[in-house]
């Protein structure tokens, strides 16, 4: 009797072992159903199922926030040996990762957050980490579907926990990663794989499986003008605080299409003094300091040491930029580089990520139905057409013709030296006195005979287009009203005669 006993408690032991035994929170719900451990490992999975809309809407609150599901109340749900061993090894790589410091990276679904993007994006920037891939599975693909770089060649979604190894061509020799040669057909297909686990790796019921970022988030809003110049201010005062590591003006490579002369001319008058500089700022504007802020650069700022006095960042990429790396060391009285810089020079445009905005006319592009192919253009192309298109409203409400470039070379710096012959041939913009301002001076005139007949035809059309709602009643009501209006004995208006035979 006794032996019988000993191997029904036994038998009883072992059935338990495949469910999951609540905590005394959780025993009221479990109570409610009518179900005891031993019972729900028999029931039907049709049965198990079933949640309250209470206690759905609660799980969905937790994935949305966040919460690893090992901390939710298990409602009725089918337990085995199987998913008792795969809790404990979530658990553990949880307490494993909590360890790692991702504390920064939100863990919460926001398809919506340009922020919580870059954030994540932010991630993928250490090349040790995170190696180059192709376009179907890079970072910015990933990271729109709510993935965090977490290790080597690995990502994981902060809200499903779940984890990815994405490797490509490359396998372990002697504990050292080294690239293996394969057929184009092998690396397409994997190439597509990984593309389709982007999505299909999440969680069943995770949020980032349903809808990721879309792909205009990452564009920037460059068409509200005054919103446009405060920012330019606030990335221009930030490279000031650094001018004594910011290189000189012949260590940068710019656009041949960017005339640096020109783009200053059209920024307001006091776009130097509101607000005003910090103390001990020249009075010349720092063309360099200009030059970086408008192609999308401003201060590096660490979170726990706080500004980077030698360093400069891009706020949309995260890319960081050590800013002495490309400033020469020495440079004699007559403009002669004694000592080179580490870097031969700074291109603003080619630092930049391959998907920023700045720099990428692709990625601006993104989401923007008005645009068409070969009209495309990068983020500071467009900053420096909204700057020229504020200019010439004011030409305009102010009644004058526009300004023209009133800076030339002897407005920088005096102690910013330069090289001879080297920065006509790196494609810096210079004014000589022949050259930049001779042609202002030339095409000035030009200029203001296209504008008036521009301006002339804009009235023209918009007369036109008032005399659609002038109406045959209206007008005869004005005249009227200015018949009625104007005093005995004297002459009546062309204004208020008009179309009106004597």
């Amino acid at each position: 009797m006794s032996t019988n006993a000993t191997k029904r408690k036994f038998n009883t032991l072992l059935q338990g072992i495949g469910s999951s035994k609540p905590k005394t929170g959780d025993d009221g719900l479990l109570n409610a159903t009518g179900s005891s451990p031993s019972n729900r490992s028999t029931t039907s999975p049709g049965s198990t199922t079933r949640v309250s809309g209470a206690d759905a809407e609660l799980l969905q609150k937790r994935r949305r926030l966040g919460l690893p599901e090992s901390t939710a109340p298990i409602l009725g749900r089918r337990g085995n040996l199987s998913a008792t061993i795969s809790s404990i090894v979530s658990r553990r790589t949880q307490n494993q990762d909590s360890s790692k410091g991702f504390k920064d990276v939100p863990a919460r679904y926001a398809p919506t957050d340009r922020a919580d993007l870059l954030k994540r994006l932010g991630t993928f920037q250490e090349i040790t980490d995170w190696t180059p891939k192709p376009d179907k599975v890079n970072e910015v693909e990933w990271a729109k579907r709510g993935w965090v770089c977490h290790g080597k060649e690995t990502v994981r979604c902060l809200l499903c926990h779940r984890e990815l190894v994405v490797k490509l061509n490359r396998k372990v020799v002697d504990g050292k990663e080294v690239p293996v040669l394969v057929a184009s057909e092998i690396e397409e297909a994997l190439v597509d794989k990984y593309a389709d686990l982007i999505v299909a790796s999440h969680q069943e019921d995770c949020l980032w499986r349903k809808r990721g970022c879309d792909d205009s988030l990452l564009r920037l809003s460059l068409t509200n003008a005054s919103a446009t110049l405060k920012a330019l201010r606030e990335r221009y005062d930030e490279l000031l605080a650094r001018k004594t590591f910011l290189p000189y003006e012949f260590n940068l490579r710019l656009p041949e299409e960017f005339d640096l002369d020109n783009t200053l001319a059209q920024l307001p008058g006091d776009f130097f003094t509101k607000p005003a500089p910090a103390k001990g700022a020249d009075a010349q504007p720092n063309r360099v300091a200009l030059a970086l802020a408008l192609m999308g650069w401003q201060g590096l700022n660490n979170v726990r040491i706080g500004a980077v006095p030698n360093s400069a960042s891009c706020h949309t990429c995260l890319r960081r930029l050590g800013l002495w790396m490309f400033k020469s060391k020495e440079v004699a009285d007559n403009g002669e580089v004694l000592v080179p810089a580490p870097m031969d020079f700074l291109d603003p445009l080619r630092e930049h990520r391959f998907f920023c905005p700045w720099s990428n006319s692709e990625t601006q592009r993104q989401g923007h139905s008005q645009s068409r192919s070969g009209q495309d253009l990068p983020g500071w192309r467009v900053l420096v057409q909204t700057l020229a298109n504020e200019a010439h409203l004011r030409s305009v409400y102010e009644g004058r013709s526009p300004a023209q470039p009133r800076t030339q070379r002897s407005m920088a710096a005096p102690s910013t030296p330069q090289r001879p012959g080297t920065a006509a041939s790196i494609g810096t913009p210079t004014a000589t006195p022949g050259s930049a301002a001779g042609l202002g001076t030339d095409n000035a005139e030009e200029d203001d005979k296209e504008r008036d007949v521009k301006d002339k035809e804009r009235w023209a059309r918009l007369k036109r287009v008032k005399s659609l709602f002038d109406s045959k009643g209206s007008r005869k009501l004005r005249h009227s009203i200015s018949k009625s209006i104007s005093r005995p004995g004297t002459a009546h208006s062309t204004k208020s005669t008009g179309g009106q035979k004597e």
